[in-house]
Parts: structure tokens; C-alpha cells; sequence
């Protein structure tokens, strides 16, 4: 797979390793590598069952180059609402390299600049994974219930 800028080709060999890692985690219901609808990324479908029940659908894209650059989405559909999130790797004129768009809807006025380890493989680990269980104990602290 290549992108339009051939110095910012599919880091396939990164994608397809994670989609092995999150196969094996219990709160993945599914993987796809580079599906119909998005030929350059991973697509982790979780399991809504560990989600309040008012969470319909949640899952997290990552799209990995072989010059570093990664942007990694977390998607939540909540009683018809979409939420996201993003934390990105790559140059522009908002922010620095690394940053982080926060919920409800990702937006660019919202970013912060982060700094983050140099694999996405440590970034998913050290980063991405804790958050998304922080942010399933909230919803679940939002319900009042335990």
C-alpha cells in the first residue's frame, strides 16, 4: 500500500503486529487490516460489553508510516452521539510533531502538544491503552452505578 507522498508509505509490517497484539486482548471483539473502506489502517473493533449500555459501538483506527508519522483514533457512538479522540504524529502548522486532540470531537483549536515515544507499539502501550480504560471507568462512574 502507498500513500501520495512516497516518503510517507504504510508502515504495513507496525499495523499488522498490532491487529496480532489486539486480537489477543479480551476486550477486542475484532481486527481488520486494511479493510475495503480504509486501505491504510487498522480498525480494533472492543467489545461494548464492558461499556455502560448506553455505548453502542467503540473502536480505535491506527494508521502507522514508515517515516513515524501515526495518527491513532478512538471512536465511541453513545446513544447516537459520536465522540473521538486523536493522537497524532506528523508535521503541521498547529501544533508540535506530537500531539493529541482530545474528545468530545477531536478538533484542531482543541489539540495539545504532547511528546511521545519514538515506537508506535510503546505509544499504544503507554499511552493509548491506559486512557481508554480510564475513559471506560468514567462512563461507567457516570452512570451511578457500580
Amino acid at each position: 500500500m502507498t500513500s501520495p507522498d512516497p516518503s510517507r508509505s504504510v508502515d504495513e509490517e507496525t499495523l499488522r503486529y498490532l491487529g496480532r497484539a489486539f486480537g489477543r486482548r479480551p476486550e477486542v471483539r475484532h481486527t481488520s487490516v486494511f479493510p475495503s473502506n480504509k486501505l491504510e489502517s487498522l480498525v480494533v473493533t472492543l467489545d461494548t460489553d464492558y461499556y455502560p449500555e448506553d455505548i453502542d459501538d467503540v473502536s480505535i483506527e491506527l494508521r502507522a508510516y514508515t517515516n513515524g508519522d501515526f495518527h491513532v483514533s478512538y471512536l465511541e457512538s453513545r446513544s447516537g452521539e459520536r465522540r473521538q479522540c486523536r493522537w497524532d504524529r506528523h508535521n503541521q502548522p498547529h501544533n508540535t510533531r506530537d500531539h493529541f486532540h482530545p474528545l468530545p470531537d477531536a478538533s484542531t483549536a482543541a489539540a495539545v502538544n504532547q511528546s511521545y515515544a519514538p515506537d508506535l507499539t510503546r505509544v499504544v502501550a503507554e499511552v493509548v491503552l491506559p486512557w481508554v480504560d480510564d475513559r471506560v471507568g468514567e462512563l461507567w462512574e457516570s452512570t451511578g452505578t457500580d
